[in-house]
């Protein structure tokens, strides 16, 4: 229905707030944490920061209500198309999607906006007639705003990922008359997404607002999002072209107030507003059109003509600019009117590191327009297709070429020394390193996972044994959740009963005083049974428990002696690690905490024998895993002999019984057993193994 007056955009703005953040789903995903659009509130922000913007958003948005009032939509057969490309903003996290569901977000929304959605028949039969294909299509962007061949995607590392307001699009922004800019976050600033209206930017200051920031989990119906979560962007886009919520221009959905507002469509009821799909609803004394996309329903299925009209008036408006997205000229510029433009051949491999006879899985990331491939692996092998497997049957160094052609033209990519194929057992053991060689021994490979060039290195600043140790400056680290791996070659670990890694380790906090200035870094150590394909944690040090080996330290850190150092000696007696391609990763991951060092790495295989005879010495090694816990933890360790009587106790600090697990003999084997932790107050504990008399203990930290 249309608004019976037009209210100014500033009178607008005062209307209540409900933060279009957190709720939860009432259908699709029972009791899942969901989000809104964030478009009332990014654009209030935006007022606010620019108060000269709001008296000229209002005039625009009184004119281009004129226009829309007058607008006939003459050509109704004229597509109109709009190039996109897509920022992907993101810290080395799973907020850097893969093309794959980009792909499967332009796609959500070209159904949608030409009512080609495989739901379009769940439409309720009293909006069957209304419901509008809006003959509006988005194509990637093939050319950048320079002229050069582009795959419309572009990656940038950058913490605003985390906040994902106004200041995420000053990191890149392509010329909004001829491209449709959306920014993937991780955080939409605490929404689903969001976009200003074509009036709101049409000034010079809006012009570098404009444009829609979306959650990464709410992009596309794969990936880190799902199917319903993907009509986020088809509701931001109708807002970047013009469309009010269906009960007006607020965020208060539910408020009966919004039955004296509307969204300026002849055809969607006044309503109130929906948080759920109720697709009977009524809230202004008739049928609410509950599934339309510019509802909050998480069911929406439809545009109306109404909706149509609005929005290819707004195409056709220069507010904004928006008219001249869709001129031949530009949809040439920006290579969407064109065939798809074969600009470069690229390919990444499911891994590079692997053992002799394992295999890898290619993959072509080649664009635009690839029709042909031709695969040399550089072992005397080639292949076709888009993504084919390999195995390799040498150890060594492989160089891998793709050819591409797309029927016309070809283009060809060589990687050198891209897969590397270790010899079976290549490292000798038992191992040891001291690291005093001038250089890394080969048989060590270090990944710096988030690529800021501050990874594992030989220093000679300290050492527990001898001059030199490894070394992360992790003092002038920016980048939480930073990664960085050191792992080893293939070990032929077939004979073993058990393996024992030892190792040694240097760090503090970052600071004065260890209640405040803690930080939670974790040195992580891991096996793999199968040349690094498969991963297991087995054993984590953290910051809030056993990492630190020196007081908090307020400079940069570098250990004094002996005495600020730690060891730990990793004992892995499970039988599924006992194969020729075992191998070994130690990884840091940083919250930003002062420097590690790590020294003295050795790893040794006991016999059977070696085991029954040190169990006679040492008894049994507890492993409590993960420590601190918070719901639920496993206790695990392992015996080559059986024992006659065994009780697992649990006790707080003053020895108080809390918990007693089992009571009985104890077999030969891996032992498991799981803590109810969940029952516990928050505090630390010891975990207690009677075997025959002898006593074994770990602590535990609930938190």
């Amino acid at each position: 229905m249309r608004l019976k007056f037009i209210q100014s955009l500033g009178t607008l703005m005062v209307l209540s707030l409900i933060f279009c953040g957190v709720a939860f789903a009432q259908s699709g995903e029972t009791q899942a944490e969901i989000r809104y659009c964030g478009q009332w509130m990014m654009e209030e922000a935006f007022f606010n920061a620019h108060p000269e913007a709001r008296e000229q958003a209002t005039r625009d948005a009184l004119r281009l209500e004129a226009e829309t009032e007058q607008f006939m939509d003459a050509n109704r057969d004229e597509l109109i198309v709009i190039p996109v490309v897509f920022h992907v903003i993101h810290y080395n996290g799973p907020e850097n999607i893969s093309e794959a569901q980009i792909m499967s977000g332009l796609e959500v929304m070209n159904a949608d906006f030409r009512k080609l959605n495989s739901d379009i028949d769940d439409v309720i039969d009293d909006f069957t007639d209304v419901a509008a294909d809006i003959e509006i299509e988005f194509r990637l962007a093939q050319i950048d705003p320079s002229g050069n061949c582009h795959t419309g995607i572009n990656r940038i590392v950058s913490p605003l990922t985390y906040i994902g307001d106004g200041d995420v699009k000053d990191l890149i922004q392509w010329p909004r008359n001829s491209y449709l800019n959306i920014w993937v976050v991780e955080n939409a600033n605490g929404a689903a997404g969001y976009s200003l209206y074509p009036s709101s930017v049409n000034g010079n200051q809006g012009a570098g607002n404009d444009g829609i920031v979306v959650a990464h989990d709410y992009t596309g119906n794969m990936g880190t999002s799902n199917v319903y979560r993907s009509r986020t962007l088809t509701h931001e886009v109708g807002h970047w072209i013009n469309l009010r919520h269906t009960w007006g221009n607020s965020n208060s959905p539910g408020d009966p107030e919004n039955c004296d507002m509307d969204d300026n469509v002849d055809d969607t009821p006044t309503t109130s507003g929906w948080t759920s799909c109720n697709v009977n609803g009524e809230t202004c004394g008739s049928l609410d059109n509950v599934q339309n996309y510019m509802e909050y329903s998480y069911c929406g299925r439809m545009f109306t003509d109404g909706q149509r009209l609005r929005m290819r008036a707004a195409m056709n408006s220069s507010t904004a600019q928006r008219n001249q997205l869709w001129t031949p000229a530009n949809l040439e510029e920006t290579g969407v009117s064109l065939e798809p433009i074969l600009c470069e051949a690229r390919f990444s491999a499911s891994r590079q590191t692997i053992c002799v006879g394992d295999s890898v899985q290619f993959f072509d990331e080649s664009f635009h327009g690839v029709s042909g491939w031709e695969w040399d692996f550089g072992d005397g092998n080639s292949a076709g297709g888009e993504a084919p497997w390999h195995t390799f049957d040498d150890a060594g160094l492989f160089d891998v070429t793709l050819t591409v052609t797309n029927g016309i033209n070809e283009q060809s990519l060589t990687e050198t020394s891209f897969i590397q194929v270790l010899e079976v057992g290549a490292m000798a053991t038992p191992f040891s390193d001291s690291f005093e060689s001038p250089e890394l021994s080969e048989d060590w490979f270090m990944v710096d996972v988030s690529n800021d060039g501050d990874g594992w290195e030989l220093t000679t600043v300290a050492a527990y044994t001898g001059d030199q140790s490894l070394r992360i400056h992790n003092w002038s680290n920016n980048i939480e959740f930073n990664q960085d791996l050191l792992i080893t070659s293939s070990m032929d670990m077939s004979q073993a009963s058990e393996i024992q890694v030892s190792y040694k380790w240097a760090y503090c906090f970052k600071g004065t005083n260890e209640d405040e200035d803690d930080t939670d870094d974790r040195l992580k150590i891991y096996a793999s049974p199968d040349c690094g394909e498969t991963w297991s944690l087995r054993r984590m040090h953290r910051g809030f428990t056993d990492l630190p080996s020196a007081p908090p330290h307020p400079f940069v850190f570098t250990p004094s002696g002996p005495e600020e150092w730690n060891s730990y000696t990793l004992s892995i007696p499970y039988e599924q690690f006992f194969t020729e391609n075992f191998r070994l990763k130690f990884e840091f991951e940083s919250r930003l905490g002062n420097n590690i060092f790590l020294d003295d790495i050795n790893i040794e295989v006991l016999s059977p024998a070696d085991v029954i005879e040190r169990e006679a010495t040492s008894g049994i090694e507890l492993s409590v895993y993960p420590n601190p816990a918070t719901n639920s933890a496993s206790l695990e360790f392992a015996t080559n002999r059986p024992y006659d009587r065994m009780t697992l106790e649990i006790v707080d600090l003053t020895g108080r019984l809390i918990w007693t697990g089992f009571s009985g003999a104890l077999p030969l084997g891996s032992q498991r057993f799981e803590l109810p932790v969940s029952r516990f107050a928050q505090g630390t504990y010891m975990v207690v193994l009677t075997a025959d008399g002898r006593q074994f203990s770990e602590r535990l930290l609930v938190k």
